[in-house]
């Protein structure tokens, strides 16, 4: 994904900011920038959606979720290690998306794990995450196409 040279991508969450903190937008968020609309609202905290993006000349799934404290964050829709859908078999767990049926889990920068019952945590495939930002009550990341 690229960047407009004016944002920056907290390594920390999902969300792309001009001035981290500062909920103003002072730059162009429009379908001639290349930014798309994949929510009409913020999920409220500990919430998953789901929603699509046309772009590199397919549809690809997205959820789009924001985690317990508040910080919303799009990844691509299916978990790498069997494809179920998060969007149906994904919980928020904190600031994690959970997939409920190995319980492979991903961080908001889309890195996965698995935790075993006694807390030891395994490196698992990632999640795909678009960096996006919160604009008109809504959620937008900007298409690579």
């Amino acid at each position: 994904w690229r960047l407009l040279a004016t944002l920056t991508f907290d390594q920390t969450s999902c969300l792309m900011s001009a001035n981290p903190g500062d909920s103003t937008v002072p730059y162009d968020i429009s379908a001639e920038r290349g930014w798309v609309r994949v929510a009409d609202v913020v999920p409220a905290p500990g919430t998953i959606v789901e929603s699509f993006i046309d772009r590199k000349g397919q549809t690809d799934d997205l959820v789009v979720w924001t985690t317990a404290s508040g910080v919303p964050c799009v990844s691509e829709a299916r978990c790498p290690h069997q494809w179920s859908h998060l969007a149906s078999e994904g919980a928020v767990d904190g600031e994690e998306l959970v997939c409920v049926s190995h319980f492979w889990r991903f961080g908001v920068e889309g890195e996965g794990w698995k935790q075993n019952v006694n807390g030891r945590r395994d490196r698992k495939g990632d999640l795909e995450v678009l960096p996006c930002v919160e604009y008109d009550g809504g959620v937008w990341v900007q298409s690579a196409d």
